[in-house]
């Protein structure tokens, strides 16, 4: 054999190699995806999406069935049903490791405010316990959103009035080194985490991105079952992607170095890193 043709050979069985082992690690990869998460499609009752336009988010939540508090949270945009999702590890809320079995809850969304109830929103039961890897799951929203269900409700308290005593107010700016980064189609997601439970207890998407962009957020915006009380560590994200809890090129993050105390007003907070997960 000529040493061009075992050059050839040689690197030929080199590219094979390479191509069945990326092929073989995709595969690997969905098939862990596929047992740390639920899909299947979000479909509509009869009568029931009126109110809906393709501008409307759809928030995908996972429920621990024993505290009935969220666990991850995928948000999909354009909101379009039927609509295939999937909602697994990936979405989870601070460092939580998913395992088991998971209800249920998908609400949409005209504001970003979650949980706050508006015209022509809509949502479905909380359904019975899923276990992760399943799959073609058919999930109906079968009523206008008017607030929490109330099994996850923990107390009247979470249904109050926001005031400012219950808020966290100020204005979002970005660093110098980092505004090539955002563009006015960026979203804005504000977060604000329990220190002892290490995730997010209420969290607020403002749609439009620009700097020295005033936000507020408090009680209305808190998870289902959360009151809020006392000092909370402040997250702030811009979102290229409509996927709040993945981390795409360009996004940029600020992160509060001390706990925020409800009642705070005119906090001006900086976005002075990239956002990697």
């Amino acid at each position: 054999m000529s040493k061009n043709k075992l050059i050839l050979f040689t690197s030929l069985g080199i590219f094979v190699c390479l191509m069945v082992y990326a092929l073989w690690r995709e595969l690997d990869r969905n098939e862990k995806q596929i047992g740390s998460s639920i899909s299947g499609v979000i479909r509509l009752s009869p009568g029931i999406g009126a109110g809906i336009v393709k501008t409307d988010n759809a928030h995908i939540l996972l429920i621990d069935p024993e505290t009935l508090q969220p666990v991850a949270i995928n948000t999909l945009n354009p909101f379009v049903p039927p609509l295939t999702f999937h909602i697994g590890q990936e979405h989870v809320l601070g460092n939580y490791q998913l395992q088991g079995a998971y209800r249920l809850l998908v609400i949409s969304d005209k504001d970003g405010r979650l949980g706050n109830p508006s015209s022509g929103e809509v949502m479905g039961e909380v359904s019975e316990p899923l276990p992760l890897s399943t799959e073609g799951y058919q999930y109906v929203l079968t009523k206008p959103f008017r607030q929490w269900p109330q099994e996850l409700q923990t107390s009247s308290e979470s249904q109050t009035q926001e005031n400012s005593s219950s808020m966290i107010q100020g204005k979002v700016m970005v660093s110098a080194e980092l505004k090539a980064q955002v563009s006015e189609s960026d979203r804005i997601i504000v977060m604000l985490f329990d220190p002892k439970l290490g995730r997010p207890v209420a969290m607020k998407i403002i749609p439009q991105f620009r700097n020295n962009q005033t936000f507020s957020i408090g009680q209305a915006q808190a998870m289902p079952g959360q009151t809020l009380k006392g000092d909370y560590s402040l997250r702030i994200i811009t979102d290229k992607d409509n996927q709040p809890f993945n981390a795409a090129p360009g996004e940029i993050v600020g992160r509060s170095s001390d706990l925020v105390p409800l009642g705070t007003k005119d906090l001006e907070f900086v976005l002075d890193q990239k956002y990697v997960r």
